[in-house]
């Protein structure tokens, strides 16, 4: 049986004077997500990717991608290595978008993005806005 890990991206923020929720989180908000992660995950070739599963729960908005381990093995590597160098240069076109995507987002709207995965001690990755990757 495959092992199976997960990314999570985590949504901090308010809309008006209403903390943001699952229920107040607009659907584009979620298809946005659902692209990204897809990105994030496999950047290039999707043909032959493995599933992906998905849920989002509470705790502002909480988004959990289920998929291979090889897979968010690689996924942690990525985002350490873009808080060490607090660059996105060295990415792929689709996996820099999608973080450009969420710098873009926590301006526009004061959300903080938090991305992490199921790897015991593993990286994570902070987007608010005043986040620059290069």
């Amino acid at each position: 049986m495959e092992k199976i890990g997960y990314i999570e991206i985590l949504i901090k923020g308010s809309i008006g004077n209403i903390e943001l929720n699952p229920d107040n989180y607009d659907i584009k908000e979620i298809i946005s997500i659902l692209e990204n992660a897809e990105n994030l995950l496999f950047p290039l070739d999707k043909r032959d990717r493995p599933i992906i599963s998905y849920k989002i729960e509470e705790g502002s908005v909480k988004h959990l991608f289920k998929t291979s381990i090889q897979y968010i093995i690689g996924f942690n590597a990525i985002i350490g290595q873009i808080t060490e160098s607090k660059s996105i240069d060295f990415l792929d076109v689709p996996t820099a978008k999608a973080i450009e995507q969420f710098q873009d987002n926590a301006k526009k709207k004061n959300f903080i993005f938090h991305l992490r995965t199921s790897i015991e001690n593993g990286n994570g990755l902070v987007i608010n806005k005043e986040t620059k990757f290069l």
